[in-house]
């Protein structure tokens, strides 16, 4: 099974998570969150991200809030020589839920592929489409 790591600013990795796990029952477990603040450097915080995956025999997903963040640079840092690792940025909902739903029947490229697609998706101005 992919592994799934969310990195965020502050809580939103938790909550998000906290959230989906509402949603979906326990589909959440197993699942790994890192909040990362004004005082996360990105060396350290990818020394700290590299902790946290672990082994990732099956590759690693992570999703981070934020392009150009904190967060990001972090998790590409900890994730420049892993083979089976993507990092997927602009977190939402969306996207979290299909990582959840998806993970144990994708590689981890395929689950990557499919986040992003989902969660550039699920963007829809509603006003203007009920109109």
């Amino acid at each position: 099974m992919v592994e799934l790591v969310l990195v965020t600013h502050g809580q939103l990795a938790k909550e998000m998570l906290e959230t989906a796990d509402q949603i979906l029952g326990k589909s959440a477990e197993g699942v790994k969150t890192m909040s990362v603040t004004e005082a996360t450097s990105v060396d350290q915080g990818a020394k700290e991200l590299q902790a946290l995956m672990g082994d990732i025999p099956d590759g690693v997903v992570i999703l981070t809030d934020i392009f150009g963040g904190s967060a990001t640079n972090i998790a590409l840092r900890a994730t420049k020589d892993v083979a089976k690792a993507h990092v997927i940025t602009g977190l939402n909902l969306s996207m979290l839920l299909t990582a959840l739903n998806s993970r144990k029947k994708l590689t981890e490229k395929e689950l990557a592929l499919k986040i992003e697609s989902d969660g550039k998706r699920a963007v829809i101005n509603a006003t203007e489409l009920l109109i």
